[in-house]
């Protein structure tokens, strides 16, 4: 039987999941402040995951130019996925319903099974685990291959944060510039990844853009409480730290998206993926694990 919506409270946690809207977040408050975005009316019914409060990117994160790159044996030509968009982009995990694997008191499991069809040749098999905890939420995604040939992944969530009042901190090294279709070109240290170590207004940013060199911790704030994001990446059991996060803040949208990410977007015709993030997966798994601290603003 399908299942609508997931529900666990704990530590003053309320978290809401929508495994058919593409297994994304519809609610996450602490305390009763929003953490994430709420669900935008009607996005659950209508199965949106544009609308929800966050949703997964598997096997792959951002945009594949044209849909068009070669792997191996394999050659694709992925179609978009979005209504306007030129490009596929961010997986088909958003785009597919997940179902429950386990729930309990404090934790959540679903997962998705891919055989492989032109909007992603290769099989693998996703899973997202909620767990919450006294003091922070913690989100596991992964991504594992299922079958014979290798191909490249890259992983990532995409939360929305309300942006009204909020502010940003984050400390990386540089960022990459974006074409006018938000792919990037060149990496490049303009004033404002200077202004984000300091704290910046979300509403006075407008980015599309993938930081470089970032230490796995930012902080957004608003009037009267926050969220520490942090995130880390395993590649089967090898940890290591994720140094990258894509940036989104539309004006007057009243949202933006702040994105740990593997690897750079648009990077599996790279001359060298690896350098950029890209994992190949022969029987391995790769994951995000993704903590959110909400802490009060006195």
């Amino acid at each position: 039987m399908a299942i609508e919506l997931l529900e666990l409270s704990a530590y003053g946690f309320d978290l809401t999941i929508a495994p058919l809207a593409g297994g994304g977040i519809a609610r996450l408050d602490w305390q009763g402040n929003p953490v994430l975005r709420p669900a935008l009316a009607g996005a659950v019914a209508a199965r949106d995951p544009l609308g929800l409060s966050s949703f997964p990117m598997t096997p792959y994160a951002s945009r594949i130019v044209d849909g068009v790159f070669r792997w191996g044996d394999v050659s694709t030509h992925i179609p978009p996925n979005m209504a306007g968009g030129a490009h596929p982009l961010h997986g088909i995990g958003w785009r597919t319903p997940w179902s429950l694997v386990s729930q309990d008191e404090t934790s959540i499991e679903i997962g998705l099974e891919h055989a492989g069809d032109t909007n992603w040749p290769w099989a693998f098999e996703s899973r997202q685990r909620f767990h919450l905890f006294e003091a922070h939420v913690e989100v596991h995604l992964s991504v594992k291959s299922r079958d014979a040939r290798p191909f490249p992944s890259s992983l990532g969530p995409h939360p929305y944060f309300l942006s009204h009042g909020a502010e940003v901190q984050l400390d990386a090294a540089q960022l990459w510039e974006i074409t006018g279709e938000a792919l990037p070109s060149h990496l490049a240290r303009p004033p404002v990844v200077d202004l984000l170590a300091e704290g910046a207004a979300a509403t006075s940013l407008d980015l599309d853009h993938c930081f470089e060199g970032w230490n796995g911790r930012a902080r957004i704030k608003w009037a009267e409480h926050g969220v520490e994001v942090g995130a880390s990446i395993l590649v089967g059991d090898t940890p290591f730290p994720c140094t990258r996060l894509q940036l989104y803040t539309p004006p007057q949208a009243g949202f933006f998206c702040l994105e740990p990410v593997t690897a750079r977007g648009v990077s599996f015709t790279a001359s060298d993926p690896s350098e950029l993030g890209v994992v190949e997966l022969v029987d391995q798994s790769l994951t995000i694990i993704t903590t959110l601290t909400p802490f009060k603003v006195s």
